[in-house]
């Protein structure tokens, strides 16, 4: 049932309940019409999306929420990679895969909710440090 479909019954319901006389006597009482209502209502909560079907994997890039961790600096982010600031692309590229093999969700995936987004935080730290280190490098 589309949303408008279910407003258009939801209004004619109501309207129904409040008015002072009965389009069609001994053929819909009141209690009938809130039976309907509230199976129309729990129908309608249960096939409600859950807020996570519209922020799914399957956008773009570009219309993608920034991460929270924009603001870490040079020295921060060699320091979560544990490299020195002194230290070749290749290693810091092999202490961000270390690191990234150790805490990827997807290892994670059995274990409790809270490791699962501490390990997803963590993740996102990384990739934003590399991320930083890398524009520094090329620069």
């Amino acid at each position: 049932m589309t949303k408008f479909v279910f407003y258009l019954l939801l209004i004619f319901l109501i309207i129904y309940i409040i008015s002072p006389w009965d389009m069609h006597p001994h053929f819909f009482d009141d209690l009938g019409a809130f039976g309907i209502l509230y199976f129309l209502w729990r129908n309608y909560k249960k096939y409600k999306r859950p807020i996570s079907y519209y922020y799914s994997k399957s956008r773009s890039q570009g219309s993608k929420k920034k991460e929270p961790y924009v603001d870490l600096g040079l020295e921060e982010a060699y320091g979560l990679l544990g490299v020195n600031p002194d230290a070749s692309w290749e290693e810091v590229q092999k202490a961000y895969k270390d690191k990234i093999v150790k805490s990827h969700p997807d290892k994670v995936a059995h274990l409790s909710e809270e490791l699962q987004k501490k390990a997803k935080e963590l993740t996102l730290q990384l990739n934003n440090a590399i991320d930083i280190i890398r524009r520094y490098k090329k620069a």
